[in-house]
Parts: structure tokens; sequence; C-alpha cells
């Protein structure tokens, strides 16, 4: 059973992570954290708005629409898990779907807690 497509997948997800923390990272800066290292989301504005990260997630989510497409085209066609391309397939659709899923997660939770913290009376 050869693992091309397994290993060329790996090396995608890889090129993609590391693009997308670069991009990412540096927004770092713009976030103002406490004394205890904690966010303080009443200064920090940077969740509040659409910044380079929603536009990767955006991007990694069309991705993997594509990535099952692609999964599901091959299946039609009569292809099977031996074939590099399902391979390939399948591994970016869990790996790409589930980093896209886990920080779309992230930036709600990071969104609804500097909602809370900035505006606490609403929720009462």
């Amino acid at each position: 059973m050869p693992v091309t497509g397994w290993v060329v997948s790996s090396i995608v997800a890889g090129v993609l992570g590391a693009i997308s923390v670069g991009i990412i990272a540096p927004m770092n800066k713009k976030v103002v954290r406490d004394k205890w290292g904690k966010i303080d989301f009443t200064k920090t504005d940077i969740y509040f708005y659409w910044t380079r990260w929603d536009t990767v997630i955006l991007i990694f989510g069309i991705y993997t629409f594509l990535n099952i497409i692609g999964l599901f085209v091959f299946l039609l066609r009569g292809d099977n898990i031996d074939s590099p391309l399902i391979q390939f397939f399948i591994h970016q659709t869990v790996v790409i779907g589930l980093v896209t899923f886990l920080w779309m997660i992230t930036k709600l939770v990071y969104v609804f807690k500097g909602i809370k913290e900035r505006w606490p009376d609403e929720f009462k």
C-alpha cells in the first residue's frame, strides 16, 4: 500500500501551518495583557473586528470544502484508499478541517470573553 498521499499531505499541512502561524503570530503584539499575563479585554480591541486571523480561518474553511469535493470526485470515479489522491484528500480534510474548527472556536471564545468583560452589566 503506497503512502505517498499521506506523506505529501503531511508536507502540505506543515507548510500551510507554518504560513498561517507566520501570518497570525504578529497579531500578539496588539494584545494588551495585565501583570499576570492574562488578556485585558477592556483594552484589547483586536478580537472585535475582522483581522488576518478571520481571513485565514475563512481561507482554510474554503480549502477544506474543496478537499471534500476532490475526495468525493475521486471516490465517485472509483478510486479507493490505495490511491495517493484519496489519501491526500482524506488527510487534508481531517487535518485542515480540525485546525479550522479549533481556530474558529478559539476566536469565538475570545470574542465572548471580551464581550463579557467589557459589558458585564448586560449579563446579570
